[in-house]
Order: C-alpha cells, then structure tokens, then sequence
C-alpha cells in the first residue's frame, strides 16, 4: 500500500511542504530587520526629521530581492550547492542595495562598519541554515522514508527498472515506487531483482487504482500487444492524481521545451532559436576578450612561433579543416606539435596519445598546457570560432561518431570554441573509449541547452585554473 497522509509531522510536511515555502518568504525578511534592529539599536529605528527608517529599507530590499534569485523555488529537486550560492548572491545584492539607500539619504554616518558587517555575516548564516540547512534536515528525512511521495509506474519492465534505480539512488527526493505495470510481463532474463512485482496490465492497473492511492502516476510511451497510448491516456484523465510523462528515450542533454503551433503541442527535444541579441552578445564579448589577448599575449606568440620552427622541419601554424556553427567546414589553426600534418578527413585518423611519437619535444610541452590552442583566437576574430563553445573535432572523427552517439550532431547548433564545459569537466584529451565522448557530448549538449554570458565567464576562469591537463599529451 502507498504511504498516505496521516496526523504525524511526517504526514503534515507531507501535504504542507508547499507551505514552508511561503514560511519562508515572510520570515526571511522578518529575520533580517529584527537581527538590524538588535545589533544597531535606536539608530536602525529612531532617525529624526521623518527620515525612512533603515529597517524598512533593509525589510523592504530583503522581500523583494531574494525572491529574484530562485531561492523560493522547489524544495525537492534544487543542488544544495545551487541553492547555497543563490542565497550568497542575493544577500550581496540585497547588502548592496542597502548600503545605496544609505549612502543616498545621508545616513551612512549613524552606523559603524564592525555593527553592519556583524549584522551582515549573521544575517547570512541565518538564511544559509533557514534555506541549506532546512532542505538538509528535509532530505535526511525523505531518505529516512519520510515526507515521501508514492509513484506508481506504466511502462516496460525496462523502463521500470531503469526509473527505480534512480529512485533508489536518489532517495533523498523522498520518492518511492509502490507498484508498476506494463503491457507484458517481464521477458525471461530481464534483470528485476530492484524492482516490486509485475502488477499486469492496463485492466489491472485500474482496478488497482480503485483501490489503492497513489501521489503520482508516471508513464512511458508504449504501445505493444495492442495497448495503445489513447488508451493508457484515457485511463489516466480519468483520475485525480498528478501525471507525468517520462519517456524511456529521453537523452540527459535534451531540453524538453513546450511551444505549440496552433493548438497542436510541440515539444523541443534539441537546439532552438537564439535572440539575436544573445548571439551579438556573445560575439562582442568574443572580440573583445580576443582583441585583449592577442595584444596581451603577442611576446608568447611571437617565442612560441620561434620554438616551433627550430622544434625540426615542418610549418609554424598546423592549419586542419573541422566542422563549425551548423556543420559548415572551416579551418581552424594550431601551433604545429607533430612531426606530421594529416587532413582532417585522413581515413584512419589517429587522436594523439600519451607518449605519441608524432609529438614533438616542443610540441609536448605546448599540448600539456593548450598552447597550441592560442592561434585559435584568430578563428575567433574571423567569426569561425567562440571563446566557449563544444571543441571542433576533425573531419574523420565527426563521420565517426554521428554514427554512434545520438544527437552527436547538434553540438554544432553552436559556434566551436576554445574551451568548452567538456574540458573543465574533465573530457578532454584523447576519447579512448566510445564512453569518453559519450561524456563529451553530453556535456556540450548541456552548454548547448544552458548557455548564458556568466556560464561562459564561468568555463573561461576555470579554464584559466586548469589550464595544464594530465590528459591532455
């Protein structure tokens, strides 16, 4: 039986949780004025001449700043470490705005930095324990078997199996699979040992439902041994309880937006249209950044360039075509780091390895810490190439690999960059298994999916930190 609201704490947060969010909002600003008042005094609350007393500016800045930063949001499904730096950005915010309001109406004067720096540090710690510490304490709870959520699932023995193994290592969303049904039972050999008992079929699954509550009813699309999708839809309108469409295909970089053309729902799986404002963004931040670090960096050209040429016969520049923004073809240049220089698409063409022949002494040292790379500001400044952006393979390797790994191509719907979240994950360097750049290109998918000016400043300083790579040879 699924686990049903009862008059325990656990069965109260249960159907309240909803409630604590809006606890919250009131008390956050609530605690941040008392905690002023306590540590300034008189001078938070009693200025003369009719002045706006500074506890309603901090109040006031607090209740309608914090809730801007996504703070409020789910309280089941946020990073703890997400969560954590929206709550330390937002206070700076709400610090920032106050210290404005009292450098303009004149009052900085009446409060010493040592009270507004206490009040300041306090107040965070109180909204890091009232917003981490609290989601803490709820998902030790959930994994505990509290404030938990029944689901019941419809889908193939597969796609059951696959749903409650990130279940079970997910325990902290305080979700539970109380029963699952499918069009067909489990085929001999399909590995079920974390899973409940086959509960049948859709006739089955009805007369459970009759019977039996359930928060949550997630499905898969199937439609074997004439069970159509109709059908299973047509059951599930006919019930009260929240129904949510998973399907066993789905690919973690996919982003799952909703349009609609007419009344005709759409559902994007993969790239989509960006503002053009977005995409002039980032192509002035590209110039710029590129401009300043050409002349910064000219000196280290210019002995790299000497190096590579004394280094043994061959050019300076290693110049190879890649597929770019769209999958158009350009050419994309490097310092030289071999003894050979083979077109991108060589039948047969070989990623470097550690302790590659082909590399020379210079090269070496040059592909360790990617600065072999720099001549790819150029590409950037003729509008071929990002700063950050999926990394451009060659030729040979891209033929390869669209075969293999679904939606490999989309990671072009972006231009190619220097530097990619791929890279400051840790997907860099030579792919020796199929796997790698699986892990790759999911992570380009993602950039792809989630880009925005700061998670390209972002990649740009930790790429910065890590710029030498032992995987990179």
């Amino acid at each position: 039986m699924p686990l049903m609201p009862g008059s325990s704490l656990a069965g109260r947060l249960r159907l309240h949780s909803g409630d604590l969010t809006r606890f919250q909002r009131t008390i956050d600003p609530l605690l941040v004025s008392v905690l002023f008042v306590l540590l300034l005094g008189e001078k938070a609350w009693n200025l003369p001449n009719l002045q706006l007393q500074p506890w309603i500016w901090v109040f006031a800045c607090t209740a309608i700043l914090l809730p801007r930063s996504g703070v409020y949001g789910s309280v089941r499904n946020t990073s703890l470490l997400l969560l954590a730096r929206r709550v330390l950005s937002s206070w700076l915010l709400v610090c920032t705005a106050v210290l404005g309001l009292s450098f303009v109406s004149k009052t900085t004067t009446n409060f010493s930095r040592s009270e507004v720096g206490t009040w300041a540090v306090l107040s965070l710690l109180l909204l890091l324990l009232n917003h981490v510490g609290l989601r803490l304490l709820l998902r030790r709870h959930r994994s505990r078997g509290g404030n938990s959520r029944s689901v019941l699932y419809w889908g193939t023995a597969e796609g059951a199996v696959a749903f409650n193994s990130e279940l079970l290592a997910n325990a902290w969303m305080g979700l539970q699979l109380v029963a699952w049904f499918g069009p067909q039972a489990p085929q001999l050999g399909t590995n079920t040992s974390n899973l409940l008992s086959w509960g049948g079929g859709l006739s089955d699954m009805r007369r459970w439902l009759d019977c039996n509550a359930v928060d949550r009813i997630v499905f898969s699309h199937v439609t074997r041994n004439g069970v159509e999708m109709a059908d299973v839809l047509k059951m599930f309108g006919d019930t009260c309880v929240p129904v949510i469409y998973a399907p066993h295909w789905a690919h973690p970089s996919m982003c799952f937006k909703v349009d609609y053309v007419g009344e005709q729902c759409c559902i994007n799986l993969w790239g989509g249209e960006r503002l053009v404002s977005d995409r002039q963004l980032k192509r002035c931040f590209d110039l710029l950044l590129s401009v300043a670090g050409l002349l910064l960096i000219s000196p280290l050209l210019l002995a790299i360039a000497i190096a590579v040429r004394l280094s043994g016969p061959g050019s300076i520049l290693f110049v190879q075509d890649r597929y770019g923004l769209d999958g158009r073809s350009f050419r994309i240049y490097k310092f030289r780091t071999m003894r050979v220089m083979e077109a991108g698409d060589t039948p047969g063409l070989r990623q470097a390895s550690r302790d590659d022949p082909r590399v020379t002494a210079v090269g070496r040292v040059l592909r360790c810490w990617s600065l072999d790379e720099l001549p790819q500001l150029f590409n950037v400044l003729r509008g071929e190439m990002s700063l950050v952006g999926p990394r451009p393979h060659a030729v040979e390797h891209n033929e390869q690999y669209r075969r293999q790994i679904p939606g490999y191509m989309q990671r072009h719907s972006f231009k190619p960059g220097i530097t990619g979240l791929a890279q400051i994950e840790g997907w860099r360097g030579e792919t020796s298994s199929l796997q790698s750049m699986v892990h790759r290109i999911e992570a380009d998918l993602r950039y792809a999916r989630d880009w925005s000016l700061k998670l390209d400043i972002k990649i740009l300083l930790k790429t910065m930190l890590r710029l030498r790579s032992p995987n990179a040879y």
